[in-house]
């Protein structure tokens, strides 16, 4: 397996879901109530899809370097909590693949997996939109953009060949 080539297919998926990402960024400013007309579920899902494509690019580069998956995870760069970035992706691909199951009713969710939202919510710092809002707080609160998870990914391929 080739991993650098399935890093260019990754960087490759996320230009063609930043371009949707920026399409829904503009309706959000033209929107009166962005919320009510699904602009912010829009984003959700879009930047989820990244967030699941990223989860399996990591997997596959954890699997072939020939580390344990939880060891590779704590590898690379951090959040200012000491959480491994790659660690806090993959639970907020595990979160939006999974967040549906957790409802009790239409207004609870309940505490079926907490350390995953807590990972989610430590990196967004709020529990709306959590996946654009963790995403925008990777990108140092410059833009909701999946090409920031680029740079952090690449540096923790960089330690998982050390």
């Amino acid at each position: 397996m080739n991993i650098l080539k399935c890093f260019s297919r990754l960087d490759e998926l996320y230009e063609i879901l930043d371009v949707k990402l920026t399409e829904i960024e503009c309706a959000i400013d033209k929107s009166e109530d962005p919320d009510s007309d699904g602009l912010f579920d829009q984003s959700e899902y879009y930047v989820g899809i990244g967030l699941a494509a990223a989860q399996q690019y990591l997997a596959e580069a954890a699997t072939f370097s020939g580390i344990d998956k939880d060891k590779a995870y704590k590898l690379g760069p951090r959040h200012k909590s000491g959480l491994a970035y790659i660690k806090a992706i993959d639970s907020a691909a595990n979160y939006w693949k999974h967040e549906a199951e957790w409802w009790t009713d239409l207004d609870t969710l309940n505490n079926s997996n907490p350390k995953i939202r807590t990972h989610v919510v430590t990196v967004a710092e709020t529990s709306h939109y959590q996946l654009s809002n963790f995403l925008y707080a990777l990108s140092n609160d410059k833009e909701i953009k999946l090409k920031c998870l680029l740079p952090i990914i690449d540096e923790w391929l960089g330690a998982l060949n050390s």
